[in-house]
């Protein structure tokens, strides 16, 4: 069954999710799973502070940028320094989120704020992106903080720690109330329903 355009944009799947789609799903039986293992897990791996001062690099070009958007091909060009990070950000997630996917999560990312035609909220110029997990039939919208990617990637790939971006490193342990959220699950490991 093919969707169309409208049915693609409110899933929330955009070209760049649905290129990573892994063939081997994990089951909610298996996340829960290793959520409890996650939990239990002693922090064996070095904990680094990292660099307690850190600026964002400056965007090659900070006066404009150009996007192309995966789903309808429409180009949007970005003029405000903020959203030209964020059309970085963007090539940043689509990686990771190819990653999550191999990894064995279904998951894509929507990224549709950043086109003028695609976006839903037209009255805002404020950019969000989205993580949408597909489980069970349905999926859980998350809107997406910077470093949620990076605490998906290590959880699935069975990690201790996860890496904070300035060469510091966390408890994964600590982080799992926000990857339960995303995954859309309680700590018991059902599923949480739309609005919980």
């Amino acid at each position: 069954m093919k969707l169309s355009k409208q049915a693609l944009i409110a899933l929330g799947i955009t070209g760049a999710g649905v290129l990573g789609c892994s063939r081997t799903e994990l089951t909610r039986e298996q996340l829960d799973k290793m959520l409890v293992e996650t939990a239990k897990k002693p922090v064996t791996s070095e904990l680094r502070e990292g660099a307690m001062c850190y600026s964002r690099g400056e965007p090659s070009d900070p006066e404009r940028t150009e996007y192309v958007c995966p789903l309808c091909k429409t180009k949007t060009y970005h003029t405000k320094r903020e959203n030209v990070w964020h059309v970085q950000d963007a090539m940043k997630y689509r990686r990771q989120i190819k990653r999550v996917n191999k990894l064995g999560l279904n998951a894509t990312l929507d990224e549709t704020d950043l086109c003028s035609q695609c976006r839903r909220d037209k009255t805002t110029d404020i950019i969000n992106f989205d993580i949408v997990v597909a489980q069970d039939n349905r999926s859980i919208r998350t809107q997406l903080w910077s470093f949620d990617l990076t605490l998906l990637i290590a959880f699935l790939e069975k990690k201790d720690v996860w890496g904070t971006g300035n060469d510091g490193t966390r408890p994964l342990k600590n982080e799992l109330p926000r990857i339960r959220e995303i995954l859309g699950m309680d700590e018991d490991g059902t599923t949480l329903e739309a609005g919980d």
